[in-house]
């Protein structure tokens, strides 16, 4: 008794196991294929339902990693309903109002149209008769049989099987005529596969049509976006040569804030350290300096008679009557900066607009119509599998717009190619995030081969970036604009190339030139130079200063010093810085590999 219990449970492990419904009693495909490599397949099933169910679902999967078949002329000897998902089309059998037991026929045919094939020296036809992991349900029997336009040689015919990438092949047969190619089979275990894979001369299939290449499409429009901007920004944005010719004033009316925001666009940090020393010798402040980064200053007086961008930044610095460096940082001064900065835009605004008007407007409708040739990105790059993958690829590209607007803005601000690049760098993470980001998305989910989508992401990248600079850069000196630049840096030019003779003649007609032109030196930068070109002039000291041994080369230090701190304690602190599968002449291919084939179920 107990030999024949083991008996039957080993028969009962033995038997073909199904996760699905039903078992598949006959698989039939037969293919006609053409010139243009468009096979019409009809299919023949029956099916063993050991479940009672509503009917049968036939996938029909059609994009393999970055290539794409199409589905066409479906029809069915019994009523279906078709849906598309994407990536594969699906015939739904039967009626959600009645189930179906037993043995069940169902017989269909559609057009599954192939690309043309990459390969310069051969063409293939690569195709799943059964898909792996497709069908959960083992098949009795399957036999194919594929008609093809032209002979073709048996060596280079073959029929793998199994597992997905088994490379054991099958026996077939050849037609005497060569052209048709079929084999049967029996007890196919679910899951396993059945692929022919055919190697013919190149151009045997002469009429079949390679789809068109959109991602092209992208890259020429990014190259193109670049160029139309740049020629934008040559006409519109560019002035002509400025005349610059040493001058021993700065214009009337102009204080160092108002000088560095003419030549840089923005209210700079040495912009404070400069008014600081300007107002001190018109008496409005005091300065202690206690050594080190140790600085208290001492209001005198309001400058009544200044813009209102100095009076705002007069009135955010000295929130009490005397100010250091804990009172700055306590009082949120640095945050205050940007209306003072506000402030002092609109003060070059109207007549006395820095940039022509035409100018500006080019400016902010080139850097506002650069959102278009980003969704076409979007949309192009991912056109030969449109819907989720677009809008997927639109976050980077989003993302990729509103860092460029950025680095634009900043770049722009920069007066040399040097400062334009170092101004790129601490945004040059985010880039190469978005970069990466990209790649995958397009690469690694079978949109473009990755070389494809390397170049395509690099060349969006770049010229977003170089685009998003120039149209920021888009800034036409108006004739008051002109003026006062050309004014101003020939100030500069004195400053930065003054001569001992000239600098005595100065010293006679004006003792306190070293404190008048002082603070304009430091808001160009040039505070070394100015002190040490009076290194043998005597400099009467600064009743406004105190500390330390007097010499007029502590205010160059004064200034580092208080730089020093002011970044250090001030400003805010970053953490940071600012389908089918390829295969090669001569191979069998695998199981698995080819296009088409797509699974059944039950529902």
């Amino acid at each position: 008794m107990r030999k024949i219990f083991l008996a039957a449970l080993l028969f009962l492990f033995l038997l073909p196991v199904s996760a699905e419904n039903f078992i598949v009693r006959d698989y039939s495909v037969y293919i006609t294929a053409d010139d243009s490599k468009s096979l019409m397949v009809n299919e023949d099933i029956t099916l063993d339902f050991t479940v009672p169910s509503h009917g049968f679902l036939r996938d029909i999967k059609y994009r393999f990693e970055n290539v794409r078949a199409d589905v066409s002329d479906i029809s069915s000897s019994i009523p279906c309903s078709i849906s598309d998902d994407g990536s594969e089309v699906r015939l739904r059998f039967g009626d959600a109002d009645r189930f179906v037991t037993g043995i069940q026929r169902y017989q269909y045919s559609y057009r599954y149209t192939l690309p043309a094939d990459d390969y310069s020296d051969y063409d293939e036809l690569y195709y799943n008769i059964v898909s792996a992991d497709s069908w959960d349900s083992p098949m009795e029997r399957v036999s194919f049989a594929v008609e093809l336009p032209h002979p073709v040689d048996v060596e280079r015919i073959w029929v793998t099987a199994g597992r997905y990438g088994s490379v054991s092949e099958l026996p077939f047969f050849l037609s005497s005529d060569g052209r048709t190619v079929h084999g049967t089979y029996g007890n196919l275990p679910a899951g396993w596969a059945i692929t022919l894979r055919v190697e013919m001369d190149d151009g045997y299939f002469s009429s079949a049509s390679r789809p068109f290449p959109f991602y092209i499409l992208s890259i020429v429009l990014s190259a193109a976006v670049l160029l139309i901007v740049f020629i934008i920004w040559y006409l519109e944005g560019r002035d002509e040569n400025l005349v610059v010719s040493p001058v021993f004033y700065p214009p009337e009316g102009i204080s160092p804030m108002d000088a560095g925001y003419i030549l840089n666009g923005t209210l700079s940090d040495e912009a404070v350290s400069a008014m600081l020393f300007y107002w001190a010798e018109k008496g409005y402040i005091t300065i202690d300096d206690k050594g080190d980064d140790d600085f208290s200053f001492k209001l005198i007086a309001y400058p009544a008679d200044a813009t209102e961008a100095e009076q705002l930044l007069f009135s955010s610095f000295f929130s009490s009557e005397t100010v250091d460096i804990k009172v700055l940082q306590a009082n949120g001064f640095y945050q205050k900066m940007k209306a003072v900065e506000g402030k002092e835009a609109g003060r070059f605004s109207g007549s006395s607009s820095l940039y022509t008007s035409s100018s500006e407007k080019f400016r902010n409708t080139v850097s506002k119509l650069m959102i278009i040739p980003v969704i076409l990105h979007a949309i192009l790059s991912t056109l030969s599998f449109p819907g989720f993958f677009t809008i997927f690829l639109f976050v980077p590209s989003l993302m990729a717009y509103m860092l460029s607007m950025q680095i634009g803005r900043k770049a722009a601000k920069a007066k040399s190619m040097k400062a334009r690049l170092a101004s790129v760098l601490p945004f040059s993470f985010f880039i190469i995030f978005i970069g990466v980001f990209m790649f995958i998305t397009l690469s690694q989910t079978g949109l473009l081969m990755p070389v494809v989508a390397a170049a395509d992401t690099a060349v969006f990248l770049f010229s977003l970036i170089v685009s998003m600079i120039l149209a920021q850069s888009i800034e036409k000196l108006s004739d008051y604009g002109r003026k006062m630049t050309e004014s101003i840096l020939g100030y500069r030019e004195f400053i930065d190339k003054v001569e001992k003779d000239r600098i005595a003649k100065l010293s006679d007609d004006d003792p306190r030139a070293f404190y008048h032109v002082l603070p304009y030196a430091i808001v160009f930068g040039l505070e070394e130079k100015w002190t040490e070109a009076f290194r043998d002039i005597y400099v009467e000291p600064a009743s406004w200063y105190s500390g330390g041994i007097y010499d007029p080369f502590i205010f160059s230090s004064f200034s580092r010093r208080w730089h020093r701190a002011y970044a250090s304690h001030v400003m805010p602190q970053n953490t940071g810085a600012r389908g089918g599968s390829r295969t090669f002449r001569g191979s069998s291919g695998h199981a698995g590999g080819g296009f088409s084939g797509g699974g059944g179920s039950s529902w």
